[in-house]
Parts: structure tokens; C-alpha cells; sequence
């Protein structure tokens, strides 16, 4: 594992892991972007299969991780499209599978659609173009409520678990291990406490961010029908956030294009809730995508297992 950087157009270091491939003459990566206020070691347990066949990129958001805060409070959905953007132009010619969770797969859509050949495929775990609200409020406002400073990491890692509640206790820890940075001599979570807000538009004056880009659900579900390629959804079977009717509707967008895995034993948080179901489940798809075999026969396989 490495740990380096990338800047952003606007002067941000992001930072990311990188997991070589045990191929060293491999050309083909895969991008794993994290969700709302994790990291990106929330993807270590996967990138470790992934990196058998595939160089694995797990990037930091801004504003997440050892990624920069953004003096300047640029933090949207569309700012981190842009950013994304600029991130998997820089891997041109190689082939690039993206994994995005939550706000990763989110952005993900909002980025390709503009590069929609860019990528070979696309895993949008346990996130659509639609949010339940009630949902999304509870999990903001849990995240709100965290406090701002902890003594240690196992008083972290008990704030988590009561967010976390079907996590799996070792992949927890780990994120709770990584999740905290030291500001003035005291531990706070590297997350910029200023993102919840941003993101989700709690303060009036980021209520008037990228407003003239319209409705960000239409804009997602326009960006969904525009990717031409493979797209596996992976849900939680508990998940409220991504509900079984949604997930059915973005089926029918897709089309043979699309495929859907549903996560026993896992609410929103997939990887951390089951973290060998969903590994073994997003494993395949990209190397039976990564195959060219019959998506018919790809999309069997995957029912036949959940």
C-alpha cells in the first residue's frame, strides 16, 4: 500500500491509497471511492482481493481523510464530480472500473456522465439518484451529533459503533484506527466539520451553490440512463437509505446494462456491515466484466449467490 497524492485544478492535494497489482505488467485499475464522512481504508479489505488482477486507487474526498480541508468551503456534489473528473483523466488509456459507496457512487454518476466511455464499469453500492429523506436525515443528524474531539480511538470506535450498528467489529476498528487526526494537540476525525453542511445544504448560504444546476436527482438519473456500460447496484439487504423499489427502478433505467446484487446481513454501510459477501460479490462482477463474458451469464451468477 502507498499513500500518495493528486491536486485538483484548484490547488487541493487529495490523497489516495494505492495497492499495486501483484501483475506488475497489468493495465487495468480500479477506482474505490468512499461514502459520506469515511475513507478511503473503508476499502482495504477489498482492494486486498481486487489487487490480484488489478491496480487498486482508493481516493480521500476532500474534506476527507489526509485529503485537504478546502479553505473556501467548496463542498458539493458537483465540486467533487469536477474533482473526480480531473482524477480519472489522469489514468487515460488505462481500463478503470469504478466502485463508489453512498456519496461515491453519487458522484461517480455525475461525473462519468459527461465521459461516459471513460470507464468499463461502474459499482454503485448501496446508492441511487434518490435519497429516502427520512433516512438521509437520520443519518446526517447522526453524524452531526458526533463530537468534535476525542481522548482516544477506542472512544471514537464507541461513537461509531452506535452509528454503525451491524458493522463487523474488525473492520470498524480499522476505520476508527485510521479516522482521527491530531489539531492542536488533541484528536479530532478528519473529516471537515464543515462538509455535513455543504453537502447537504444545512446552511442557507450553500443552498445557493450550483443551484443553477438544476435538481440533483434529475440530474442523476439523467446521468444514469447516459453511461453505456455495465453498472452492478449492490444493497444492503436492511439498507433504508437505497430501498428494493428504488433499486428496481434503476434496473429498468438500465437495462441490460444493469445488474443487482443484494448484500445478506447489511444495512447502507455494505462493506463494513458484511465486508465478505460484498467483497466476493463486487470481486466478481469486475472480473467477469474485466472477462468480457456474457453479461447474461454474469448476472445468473450473481443471483444464484445472494
Amino acid at each position: 500500500m502507498q499513500s500518495q497524492f493528486f491536486r485538483t485544478r484548484d490547488g487541493l492535494r487529495l490523497h489516495y491509497l494505492r495497492h499495486p497489482c501483484a501483475q506488475t505488467d497489468s493495465t487495468s485499475y480500479c477506482i474505490l471511492l468512499h461514502g459520506f464522512t469515511n475513507d478511503a481504508h473503508v476499502w482495504d479489505g477489498l482492494a486486498g482481493v481486487l489487487q490480484a488482477e488489478h491496480h487498486v486507487i482508493a481516493l480521500d474526498l476532500r474534506g476527507h481523510g489526509d485529503s485537504d480541508w478546502d479553505p473556501e468551503r467548496k463542498y458539493s456534489h458537483w465540486q467533487l464530480a469536477e474533482d473526480l473528473q480531473d482524477f480519472l483523466a489522469s489514468w487515460h488509456g488505462a481500463r478503470v472500473h469504478v466502485v463508489g459507496h453512498s456519496l461515491g457512487a453519487r458522484i461517480a454518476l455525475l461525473a462519468l456522465a459527461s465521459m461516459p466511455r471513460t470507464v468499463a464499469s461502474l459499482t454503485l453500492v448501496d446508492a441511487g439518484p434518490e435519497v429516502n429523506p427520512e433516512a438521509g436525515e437520520r443519518l446526517v443528524n447522526d453524524v452531526m451529533q458526533l463530537p468534535a474531539y476525542h481522548p482516544g480511538v477506542q472512544s471514537y470506535l464507541d461513537c461509531l459503533a452506535r452509528i454503525y450498528m451491524m458493522a463487523d467489529t474488525e473492520a470498524l476498528a480499522r476505520i476508527a484506527c485510521f479516522g482521527l487526526r491530531v489539531e492542536q494537540g488533541r484528536l479530532r476525525s478528519k473529516t471537515d466539520p464543515a462538509f455535513t453542511p455543504g453537502i447537504w445544504h444545512k446552511n442557507p448560504e450553500f443552498r445557493r451553490i450550483d443551484k443553477k444546476k438544476g435538481e440533483l436527482s434529475v440530474q442523476l438519473w439523467k446521468a444514469l440512463g447516459v453511461l453505456k456500460r455495465p453498472v452492478h447496484i449492490v444493497r444492503g439487504q436492511a439498507s433504508s437509505i437505497l430501498e428494493q423499489a428504488l433499486a428496481l427502478k434503476m434496473l429498468q433505467v438500465l437495462g441490460e446494462r444493469g445488474r443487482l446484487s443484494v448484500v445478506p446481513r447489511a444495512g447502507h454501510a455494505v462493506m463494513l456491515d458484511n465486508p465478505v459477501k460484498s467483497t466476493a460479490l463486487i470481486a466478481e462482477f469486475i472480473q467477469n466484466t474485466a472477462g468480457g463474458r456474457d453479461p447474461a451469464h454474469v448476472e445468473k451468477e450473481l443471483e444464484s449467490r445472494v
